[in-house]
């Protein structure tokens, strides 16, 4: 037995190795279906037009010069192609896409991000993950689960690869933030035995305490509801983790969080957790102020170069879970996106500055495959909207809402009614109204999987 004091010393010690975020209020009620919801942060302002270069429009050299990326052709520092008449390639990085792409299940949105970007890396990020322009606690993902009645299951919704909340994920209902499986579990040294702690004896005294309906205060009422989530969490997550092998034709996940989030995404998923949705993110310093490219003769692909290197990394790392889930990918939809893109120029250290509209994309599930409406060109009477007659803008304009890209995913593959939208996307700030849904049917295929 144990005291109460102790009790609540351990556990609070416990939940803070465990990650968990939230008060203790549950959404539990009918599945949705078995549709899974994977949203991949790209933090730092990815460069939309060195990952998806616009080698069709001249001013993309002429502003470009140094970063300019070749349109496609047999050299293996080109733009990987598209197809015939796309106006935008792929970064020669990330040619282990183009198998993903192929398959007629890949999506881009290559000007897309929201209005009202004050290109504040900080303030991007929360408003992009709370769904506005505001000061919200709970973010988008958090506020599906609370509209949405889901599985009776503590791994509903995960932060996967890392030990953070992401803002997106973030709120009312409990949500465990997992690096990896073999990595998430509550010890004491006092409270241990046996090889490995075999017998741990802190995890049998947790659950040994919740298992009493006690008159508890209010306070620890809701540590008890948690200390039941994390329990359950980590009993499951580690019997799904337990000699996985991932069946992607010799490819492997690698240790970033990318890596390490999707591996787990799989393993829950093959071992028949109802995930719904997760936050991951996908950090490699997409802040390319400067030496954005290598000096050598390989200056978009060597793979010396670091920023090179983790770009190859990625593109691995999806491929891995694309051919890893199989058929499954029927009732996935991963979508990969930043806070924003960067500007049209090139600065003077061979870097990128802070833009507007970046390039998301998505697979997997009802993704209609091919890129969404684009800028039609980024010469200056195109995308230069003048704060001032003196002072242009040189950056892509915001032409798709990442708002409606989710809200569509939430809609057309996880079953969310439409009048749920304005609930889950409330007003971009104050005085203003909720959002005004517009359906752009980039969600309307059918898998090729």
């Amino acid at each position: 037995m144990t005291t109460r004091r102790q009790f609540m010393t351990s556990l609070a010690a416990a939940a803070s190795m465990a990650g968990v975020a939230g008060a203790p209020k549950f959404a539990f009620g009918q599945t949705a279906g078995g549709k899974t919801f994977i949203k991949v942060f790209q933090r730092g302002g990815a460069d939309g037009l060195h990952l998806f270069p616009l080698h069709a429009d001249p001013f993309y050299y002429m502003y470009r010069p140094d970063l300019g990326i070749e349109a496609p052709s047999s050299d293996a520092e080109s733009a990987v192609s598209l197809g015939a008449g796309a106006r935008r390639g792929m970064n020669p990085n990330l040619v282990l896409l183009k198998e993903i792409w192929d398959s007629g299940t890949m999506m881009l949105a290559p000007a897309t991000s929201f209005t009202g970007n004050n290109r504040s890396h900080f303030d991007c990020q929360r408003w992009i993950g709370t769904g506005a322009r505001n000061n919200l606690i709970d973010g988008y993902l958090n506020r599906y689960m609370q509209s949405v009645p889901g599985p009776n299951h503590p791994l509903r919704g995960i932060v996967a690869g890392k030990t953070s909340i992401s803002t997106e994920i973030g709120g009312s209902i409990i949500v465990p933030a997992i690096s990896q499986a073999t990595s998430f579990n509550l010890t004491n040294a006092d409270l241990c035995s046996g090889t490995g702690c075999a017998d741990n004896q802190l995890t049998e005294m947790m659950r040994e305490i919740s298992s009493h309906e006690v008159d508890l205060s209010a306070v620890e009422g809701r540590v008890r509801d948690n200390q039941l989530i994390m329990l359950e969490s980590i009993q499951e997550v580690q019997a799904a983790g337990v000699n996985y092998t991932p069946s992607a034709g010799g490819l492997n996940y690698s240790n970033s969080d990318l890596g390490r989030g999707l591996r787990l995404c799989a393993q829950l998923l093959k071992a028949g957790v109802p995930l719904e949705v997760a936050a991951l993110d996908w950090n490699i310093g997409w802040d390319t102020h400067s030496d954005q490219i290598a000096t050598t003769t390989n200056r978009f692909t060597d793979q010396t170069k670091g920023y090179h290197r983790a770009l190859t990394q990625g593109a691995t790392d999806f491929l891995c879970f694309f051919r890893d889930m199989g058929a499954a990918m029927n009732n996935i939809v991963v979508l990969v996106g930043s806070e924003f893109g960067r500007t049209k120029k090139q600065n003077g250290s061979t870097g990128t500055d802070h833009g507007e509209g970046g390039a998301w994309f998505a697979f997997g599930g009802p993704t209609k495959g091919g890129v969404a409406t684009d800028a039609s060109g980024i010469a200056r009477d195109v995308v230069s909207i003048e704060d001032s007659p003196s002072v242009p803008r040189d950056w892509l304009p915001t032409v798709t809402s990442y708002r409606d890209i989710v809200a569509e995913i939430m809609i057309r593959h996880m079953g969310m009614p439409q009048n749920l939208v304005q609930t889950v996307f409330p007003a971009a700030a104050p005085g203003q109204p909720a959002h005004q849904f517009t359906d752009l049917g980039l969600f309307t295929g059918n898998s090729a999987v």
